[in-house]
């Protein structure tokens, strides 16, 4: 087996841990001669040093919460924290939460959990005082988020592994071999960045970054099924794959956050993924997936 059908299987294995997979990786980013692929997968197998920016997929917004005290012996507990009430100096460290952490230590963590993590906000109770809920007085704060944000990312890093070896191998089938890549081949370190870049960093023109930032966020509308039928359909989903979405929809309840998908509707997703992976859908495993999650949280009014 080549090495690109090797990562290619491996990347739509989910026993195949991420850890092996991106070895695999730097095999093929060593003799494809590509400084930023061979960077990126140091980065997601080591962690990223606090000077590198994180990809989008590593960010997300966390959830304040905290405990109060007040005179006669009132108080709060396990209280939101809205951010807002957060100085604005230290607030974007909430809004955006950088996950820094190695792709073998996320996955050690998503194996022990399955609920919420928390992270340190260090001296915040101090700054916060009495400023967030008045007469009381917080003595302890804390940041939270769900365990789905991590299984998130770990399947966009495995995604866009099976997006580039995808794309690599249409430039060029013995991309990776040591008979391969002659002279004359179309795969040049410049192509490969290009097409890392596109791939990985979301550099495509049909969708730029996460949709969040995209025109496709802002023309579904809350529980309208036709504007976002109309979004779908304008990106490849055919028909009867938008109808199925209609009746899956249908069939779950309302999820109550946007990491919580019904099983309807999450099915609907793994299936249009994979027609993604084998080309029935044309578009980027990647893309593919931010887009229907955004597409269907936008949908909710999430």
């Amino acid at each position: 087996m080549s090495i690109l059908k090797g990562i290619q299987a491996a990347a739509v294995d989910g026993k195949c841990d991420l850890g092996t997979l991106l070895r695999k990786c730097k095999l093929l980013a060593a003799r494809l001669d590509s400084e930023p692929l061979e960077n990126w997968l140091l980065w997601e197998s080591n962690g990223y040093p606090e000077n590198v920016e994180v990809p989008d997929y590593r960010m997300w917004e966390l959830q304040l919460k905290g405990h109060f005290f007040g005179p006669f012996g009132s108080g709060i507990q396990n209280a939101p924290i809205p951010l807002v009430c957060v100085p604005e100096g230290v607030r974007g460290s909430y809004e955006r939460y950088e996950c820094r952490q190695s792709v073998a230590s996320i996955e050690a963590t998503v194996k022990l959990t399955s609920s919420i993590l928390q992270v340190s906000t260090g001296d915040l109770a101090v700054a916060l005082g009495s400023h967030v809920y008045r007469g009381q007085n917080c003595v302890q704060a804390w940041a939270e988020f769900g365990v789905g944000h991590l299984i998130e990312l770990l399947n966009a890093v495995r995604n866009r592994i099976l997006d580039f070896s995808l794309a690599i191998g249409k430039v060029d089938p013995k991309a990776g071999e040591e008979d391969g890549e002659p002279a004359d081949s179309p795969l040049k370190p410049s192509r490969t960045t290009q097409i890392f870049k596109t791939t990985v960093y979301g550099g495509s023109a049909t969708l730029v970054g996460s949709a969040s930032n995209s025109s496709l966020a802002f023309n579904v509308v809350a529980n309208d099924l036709t504007s976002l039928g109309s979004v779908l359909q304008q990106r490849g989903v055919a028909g009867e794959d938008i109808d199925a979405l209609r009746v899956a929809l249908a069939a779950d309840a309302r999820p109550s956050a946007k990491e919580s998908l019904g099983p309807k509707v999450s099915t609907w997703i793994g299936k249009m993924v994979g027609k993604a992976a084998d080309g029935s859908w044309q578009i980027g495993v990647a893309v593919a997936g931010e887009l229907l999650s955004q597409a269907i949280a936008k949908y909710y009014g999430f």
